[in-house]
C-alpha cells in the first residue's frame, strides 16, 4: 500500500483547514442559519438557567404567583431552545453531507485520471478508504467540527459571562482551569495524530489485504493457500489493533485527566459557592443556577478541547486525501487539443520512436511500429517487455515520454483523450463485469444502443445462446464481476461490448487469458469477426490466435528492436 508519509511532510492543521475549507462555496446561508439556531438554543440554556433560579427561590419563599409565571417562562425558554437544536443539527447535517458528497466527487473524478499503475502502487481497498472514511474526517474539519467550534466556543464564552455576572469568585474559580484544559488537550492532540496516522495506514493495508483476498478467491483455494491469505490479513489486522489500542490509550487517557480536573473544580466551586451562601452573598437558587451554568460550561469547553483531539484524527485523513488530490493526471489534454475525426473508416497506427518507462528504467525504447487498417498485427514476446504498456499508451492512459503515436495522420498528443478513445476500443486481460444486467453490460460502452443492436453483437459473439438460457435472458443480472458466467461467457460478453463499440482500432490485450483449450477454440472465432476491417493489435502468448495474423512482431526485451515473425 502506498504511504504518503514516504513522500510528504505531513500537513499542518491550518494547512488542512486552508486547503478543504472552499468545500464551503455556497453553503454560507446554510452555515450561517444552522449556526444562529444553535448559538439561539444555547442562549435559550443559558437564560433558562437563570430563570430557574427564581423558580426555586420563589418556591422556597412560598409566592405561588410567581413561582407559575417564573415555570411558564423556563418552559418556553427550554420548548424554544430544543426546536432551534432540532433544526439546527438538521441543516448541520445536510450542509456536511453535501461537503462530503463534492469532495468525494472530486476525488473520484481525479482518480479516474490517474494511471492505472497509480492505482496498482496505492491499491483498491486503500483507495476506497480515502474516499469513505478520510472524506467523512475532512468534512468534519471543515464542516461540522467548524460549527461545533463556533457553537460551543460562543456558548463557553455566554456561560462564563452569566457565571461572573452571578459570582465572580464561583466562576473565576472555574475559569482559571480552562488553560490548563487546553495544555493538556494540546498535548493528546499530538499523541493523537502519530496514532491516527498508524491507524489509518493500517485500516488501508485491511482493505487491500481483503480485496486481493476476495478477488483471487478461486486462486487461493485451487492452491491450498487460504491460511496464507489469513495469515496476512491477521497480521495487518495486529497492526491495526496496535495502532487502535495505542488510539484508544490516548482518548481514554485524555478523558480520565479531564475528569479528574472537572471532579476536583467542581469540589473547588461547591466550597467556594457554599461560603458565599452563608455569608448572604448567593440564595440557594441562585446556587443552584450557577452550578447549571457551570454543569453547561464544562461540557462545552470539553467540547473545545475533545476538538483538538478530533482534528488531530482529521489532519491525517486531510494529508490522505490531499495526497491523491495533488498527484498529476496522466488523462490531461493539452492546450488546444482538438476532437479526431476521419472521413474514412480506414484508420491506422503508427508507433514512431516511443520511449516509456518508470522510475528511470525504461519499458519502451525507441519503439517503431505500424498497426494498419484492415489487418490484424499480432505482437508476441516475454513477460515484461512492454506490451501492454504499449496498449495503454495506445489507448491514452499514459503519454510516452519521447516519440509519438499517430491515431491516422494525427499524433495522440494533439488530440483529446476521450475522442481517442472514441475511435479506440480496448479489450483488457482482465474482462470487467459490472453489477447490472447482461444488456446493460453489453451496451457498457456506448450511450445509445437499441435492443436490437445489443442482441446482434451478442450473437455475433456467440454469446446469444448461453444468455437466452438464463431465467431473465438479456435482463438477467449479473453481481460485480460476474462470477456466476464461466470465463469463457465472461468474455464472450466483453467481445459483444467491443463488438458493439464498433470502432476503427481494436487492441485485444491477451484475450485468452485463463481460459482452458475447448474456452478459447470457442471464442477464436468471435475474435476474427470483431478483428475484421479493423486496424487491430493482438497481444497474445497464444499461437493459436497469433496464427490468425496477417503479421506477427515479436518484441524484444531491452532493446528497440522488434521483429517480424
Amino acid at each position: 500500500m502506498y504511504d504518503s508519509t514516504v513522500d510528504t511532510p505531513p500537513m499542518s492543521a491550518v494547512a488542512a483547514f486552508r486547503r478543504f475549507v472552499v468545500l464551503l462555496k455556497g453553503e454560507g446561508g446554510r452555515f450561517a442559519a444552522a449556526g444562529t439556531l444553535l448559538v439561539g438554543a444555547a442562549v435559550t440554556e443559558i437564560i433558562a438557567v437563570f430563570v430557574l433560579s427564581d423558580v426555586i427561590d420563589s418556591a422556597l419563599s412560598g409566592g405561588s404567583s410567581a413561582l407559575l409565571r417564573s415555570a411558564a417562562i423556563w418552559m418556553a425558554l427550554t420548548l424554544a431552545g430544543a426546536i432551534a437544536d432540532y433544526w439546527g443539527q438538521i441543516l448541520s447535517i445536510g450542509m456536511s453531507e453535501r461537503v462530503v458528497l463534492r469532495l468525494r466527487s472530486q476525488l473520484f473524478a481525479h482518480v479516474q485520471k490517474l494511471s492505472p499503475r497509480t492505482h496498482r502502487t496505492f491499491g483498491l481497498g486503500d483507495l476506497v478508504a480515502r474516499h469513505t472514511s478520510d472524506l467523512e474526517a475532512v468534512e468534519h474539519l471543515t464542516g461540522s467540527g467548524l460549527m461545533q467550534l463556533v457553537v460551543s466556543g460562543l456558548s463557553a464564552i455566554g456561560l462564563a459571562v452569566a457565571a461572573f455576572v452571578m459570582s465572580w469568585q464561583v466562576a473565576l474559580t472555574a475559569v482559571v482551569a480552562v488553560p490548563l484544559m487546553w495544555g493538556i488537550s494540546a498535548l493528546f492532540g499530538r499523541a493523537q495524530t502519530r496514532a491516527t496516522r498508524d491507524e489509518r495506514g493500517a485500516n488501508g493495508d485491511i482493505s487491500v489485504a481483503v480485496t486481493q483476498a476476495l478477488a483471487g478467491h478461486e486462486t487461493t483455494v485451487a492452491y491450498n493457500q487460504q491460511h496464507r491469505e489469513a495469515q496476512a490479513l491477521a497480521d495487518h489486522g495486529r497492526s491495526w489493533m496496535s495502532a487502535r489500542i495505542a488510539q484508544t490509550k490516548v482518548e481514554a487517557g485524555f478523558g480520565a485527566v479531564m475528569a479528574v480536573v472537572q471532579v476536583i473544580l467542581t469540589l473547588a466551586m461547591a466550597v467556594v459557592g457554599v461560603w458565599q451562601v452563608r455569608n448572604g452573598s448567593l440564595s440557594v437558587g441562585q446556587l443552584l443556577a450557577l452550578t447549571g451554568y457551570l454543569g453547561y460550561l464544562y461540557p462545552r469547553i470539553q467540547n473545545l478541547a475533545d476538538l483538538v483531539l478530533d482534528v488531530s484524527a482529521a489532519v491525517v485523513s486531510a494529508d490522505r486525501v490531499a495526497t491523491l488530490l495533488d498527484l498529476p493526471a496522466a488523462d490531461v489534454d493539452e492546450a488546444g487539443a482538438q476532437d479526431f475525426s476521419s472521413s474514412s473508416r480506414s484508420v491506422s497506427v503508427h508507433v514512431r520512436g516511443v520511449t516509456f518507462g518508470y522510475d528511470d528504467h525504461p519499458v519502451l525504447r525507441d519503439l517503431d511500429l505500424d498497426i494498419e487498417a484492415g489487418a490484424i498485427t499480432a505482437l508476441v514476446g516475454p513477460s515484461g517487455t512492454g506490451k501492454s504498456t504499449l496498449a495503454g499508451l495506445i489507448t491514452r492512459f499514459e503519454t510516452p515520454q519521447r516519440g509519438s503515436i499517430l491515431l491516422g495522420d494525427t499524433d495522440i498528443r494533439t488530440l483529446t483523450a476521450s475522442s481517442v478513445r472514441d475511435h479506440v476500443t480496448l479489450l483488457p486481460q482482465h474482462t470487467v463485469i459490472k453489477a447490472a444486467s447482461i444488456a446493460d453490460n453489453i451496451a457498457y460502452g456506448t450511450h445509445t444502443s437499441t435492443r436490437a443492436e445489443i442482441v446482434a453483437a451478442a450473437i455475433a459473439a456467440d454469446a446469444h445462446s448461453f444468455i437466452t438460457e438464463l431465467p431473465d435472458g438479456y435482463d438477467t443480472r449479473l453481481d460485480e464481476e460476474g462470477l456466476t458466467l464461466s470465463g469463457g461467457q465472461r468474455q464472450r460478453i466483453a467481445i459483444a461490448r467491443a463488438m458493439l463499440r464498433d470502432t476503427e482500432v481494436l487492441i485485444l490485450d491477451e484475450p485468452t487469458t485463463g481460459l482452458d483449450d475447448a474456452t478459447v477454440d470457442r471464442i477464436a472465432e468471435p475474435l476474427r469477426r470483431l478483428a475484421t476491417g479493423r486496424a487491430t493489435l493482438l497481444i497474445t502468448h497464444d499461437t493459436r490466435l497469433a496464427a490468425m495474423a496477417d503479421r506477427v512482431v515479436e518484441l524484444r526485451p531491452g532493446t528497440r528492436e522488434t521483429a517480424t515473425v
